[in-house]
């Protein structure tokens, strides 16, 4: 199979890793030192089972490529628009893209500029990050990918590629309910990212603090309501699981939006609690936490300024 990775970060390299090591022929879009460190070492992969040292095709544009058979898109929510450009010339007729991003819009946006019948849901359960330029590594823990179409079939084509991940050793289930699974990692993380990047700090202190505690409890009790407003699902009983899934978490875990913003990059705050205020104004909802969070963090979601060069 011919497939494009575009985004090769945690996620987007660690399914280039698996699958160019199942033999399949995998073009990966990257930019600046991590894309330079490839081009020169290949790609490593550190991990569980070991490293692997990946030599596939690394480049900061699909253009003048031939359709590919897939296409995997696992960048920021911000880059979005821009990618799906990019790839318009390397869509074919029988295409798939596979999205892996955050939130729950970057499906509609990329079906707008792709075609809305050739996206495939995703969501990604995995500990992976780029440790460092052409470095990805894997941590251990629970790593599975769901996958589904946008119109809750679960047609051939999603069982089909459910088989490729398989056959790659990446654990995957095709499932009917894709929006229901979107918006159900959207409401455990928008809450996640924003009290951790607000707070400034992790799961384990937010906890102890009960104002912090009430936060990111209110921050997934809203989402919820926004969800079943806008008649996605009932959502029975989740603000009660997302409370025991946050109490599992190791006490020093943030998030990555709290990583990119201590880190000075640009953040996903609009993709998640500013999404979460956008949606809720087409229903009687009030999202006062998200709103607060929203204010707090939105101008970090602006490019950062890259100083001139001397």
């Amino acid at each position: 199979m011919k497939i494009l990775v575009y985004g090769t970060g945690g996620v987007g390299g660690y399914l280039a890793s698996k699958l160019w090591n199942a033999g399949h022929s995998v073009v990966c879009i990257a930019r600046g030192s991590h894309l330079a460190a490839m081009k020169q070492n290949g790609l490593t992969l550190k991990g569980p089972e070991g490293d692997l040292v990946v030599k596939a095709t690394f480049l900061d544009s699909p253009d003048g490529h031939p359709p590919f058979d897939l296409i995997i898109i696992s960048v920021k929510s911000f880059d979005t628009h821009e990618a799906a450009l990019r790839c318009r010339t390397v869509t074919g007729e029988q295409t798939a893209v596979l999205t892996i991003q955050n939130g729950v819009e970057n499906e509609a946006l990329l079906g707008s500029i792709l075609g809305d019948g050739r996206i495939i849901g995703g969501v990604a359960y995995i500990f992976s990050t780029i440790e460092g330029p052409g470095v990805i590594r894997h941590h251990q823990g629970v790593t599975r990918f769901r996958i589904g179409e946008m119109d809750g079939n679960l047609s051939p084509r999603v069982k089909a590629l459910e088989r490729t991940f398989l056959d790659a050793g990446i654990g995957c289930d095709a499932v009917g309910a894709m929006i229901k699974i979107l918006w159900e990692k959207f409401i455990f993380l928008a809450a996640l990212a924003g009290t951790t990047a607000h707070s400034r700090t992790s799961i384990g202190r937010i906890l102890e603090d009960p104002s912090l505690h009430e936060m990111l409890s209110r921050a997934v009790h809203e989402t919820a309501e926004v969800g079943r407003a806008a008649a996605i699902d009932a959502f029975e009983g989740i603000e009660a699981r997302a409370e025991a899934n946050f109490g599992k978490m190791p006490a020093e875990s943030t998030s990555s939006m709290y990583y990119d913003l201590t880190h000075g990059k640009r953040i996903e705050i609009d993709a998640l609690s500013g999404a979460v205020v956008r949606l809720a104004r087409s229903f009687p909802v009030d999202v006062p936490t998200h709103e607060l969070i929203y204010r707090s963090l939105k101008s970090y979601a602006a490019p950062v300024p890259v100083p001139p060069s001397p």
